[in-house]
């Protein structure tokens, strides 16, 4: 196969190969997770990665939180060992769906299985700690951060490896010191759109200036556009490569798997692996690859240039404020301004009939819009743009570009 992107790697340094995959949740025995020539791109590579986006099955309770609480089947650690994993990442906004017992959990579970693990673990420096390999004599460190929704750890709390928090960078720095090739797994963006939050852009891009060679995201659970920054590939996000729950819906089983080769610590060149859930895993090929291919480069051509970046995010962030978040955020004060305004602690105010647990689900939702920095992306940029407080670059020919770009990616 062609290489889709070729770098300078200098000529120099040993050659190995990386084979990186997006979100895998498995929840079913019933089928073979992944497909044998799927299974052999894997098998040729000298490391492969990919993200565990739930918390294997325990006896532990749900935790507090916004949007579904996910489990993956209890042997999923040991049958992506046996697809050809070596690690998997764990920084994402559900392997604290079931809190510490459920993250401890896949930790063993993954353990057991001969996979290592990065982003998770019992506070910040632990969950921040490599995955680290020798391979080929290439030191390797593997890095797993994602964006802050519930769980995310802090200096004496278990949880994940947040993305926003400074000690993400130091730590990829420190890795980038004791290591000849960083690779940084990044959990976060906007779900069921093309192209990155530039808060999102911005984050990686650091990670890239402290020393990651190679950079890719995952959690919008479809393809997204890719960049190269200061000779390092940016990729935002892989989409889904076995995440059962969504393997009805032809944009979400659709992903994208990498096959990259570094010589030494640089990476030399990435070959575009298009795959879809039909059952199994399996190589996406014919024309649906080749049309799927077309959509990923026109993506990755906007990330990379800037105007057209711009006016583009512009489209997508008001679409979505319209389409999602107008909706979250009346349904969190809208419906119950009265309630905002009442002090709860008045015995003497006039309160509305409410359902104090779907009030606070309505909270948690606000609270997530807010507090993780995507969401706060989609929602500055459109109240900017359509107050008019910062020029809007959006075109008759944009928006008909945008139509293309979410016919790949919109549910």
């Amino acid at each position: 196969m062609a290489d889709d992107l070729s770098f300078d790697a200098g000529g120099a340094g040993s050659e190995w190969s990386l084979f990186v995959a997006g979100d895998c949740v498995p929840d079913r025995d019933d089928t073979p997770l992944v497909a044998p020539t799927v299974v052999d791109r894997i098998a040729d590579a000298d490391l492969a990665a990919a993200n565990l986006e739930a918390p294997v099955e325990t006896d532990a309770d749900p935790v507090s939180k916004s949007g579904p609480a996910l489990t993956a089947d209890p042997d999923a650690p040991e049958r992506l060992a046996d697809a050809g994993f070596d690690v998997l990442a764990l920084a994402n906004n559900h392997v604290m769906d079931y809190g510490a017992t459920g993250m401890r959990a896949t930790r063993e579970a993954c353990a057991t299985a001969g996979v290592r693990t990065a982003g998770a673990g019992e506070d910040r420096t632990d969950a921040l700690e490599p995955a680290r390999f020798e391979v080929r004599g290439v030191d390797v460190a593997v890095v797993s951060v994602c964006e802050r929704e519930f769980g995310v750890a802090t200096a004496d709390r278990p949880g994940t490896a947040w993305s926003g928090h400074r000690d993400a960078v130091a730590a990829v720095r420190g890795a980038a010191d004791d290591a000849d090739a960083v690779v940084v797994l990044s959990h976060g963006g906007a779900e069921y759109v093309p192209l990155p939050p530039p808060s999102r852009r911005a984050r990686l891009r650091e990670f890239v200036e402290a020393g990651a060679d190679l950079v890719v995201g995952h959690h919008p659970h479809v393809a997204q556009g890719w960049e190269l920054y200061e000779d390092a590939p940016v990729f935002y996000s892989l989409g889904n490569f076995v995440f059962d729950r969504q393997a009805d819906e032809e944009n979400t089983a659709r992903g994208l798997a990498l096959d990259v080769r570094f010589a030494n610590g640089a990476v030399a060149a990435v070959d575009l692996v298009p795959t879809v859930l039909d059952g199994s895993v399996r190589l996406l090929d014919g024309d649906a690859a080749d049309e799927y291919r077309d959509y990923l480069h026109r993506a990755a051509d906007v990330v990379a240039d800037e105007e057209r970046y711009e006016a583009h995010w512009q489209a997508i962030a008001v679409r979505l404020f319209y389409e999602r978040y107008s909706n979250w955020l009346m349904t969190g004060v809208g419906e119950n301004l009265a309630l905002a305004r009442t002090n709860p602690h008045d015995p003497d105010a006039q309160r509305p009939l409410w359902d104090p647990e779907r009030r606070r689900r309505e909270l948690l939702t606000l609270l997530n819009l807010f507090r993780n920095e995507s969401h706060g992306a989609v929602v500055t940029t459109a109240l900017e743009v359509l107050s008019g407080n910062r020029s809007d670059r959006r075109t008759e020919s944009v928006e008909e570009s945008v139509d293309a770009l979410l016919a790949w990616t919109g549910r």
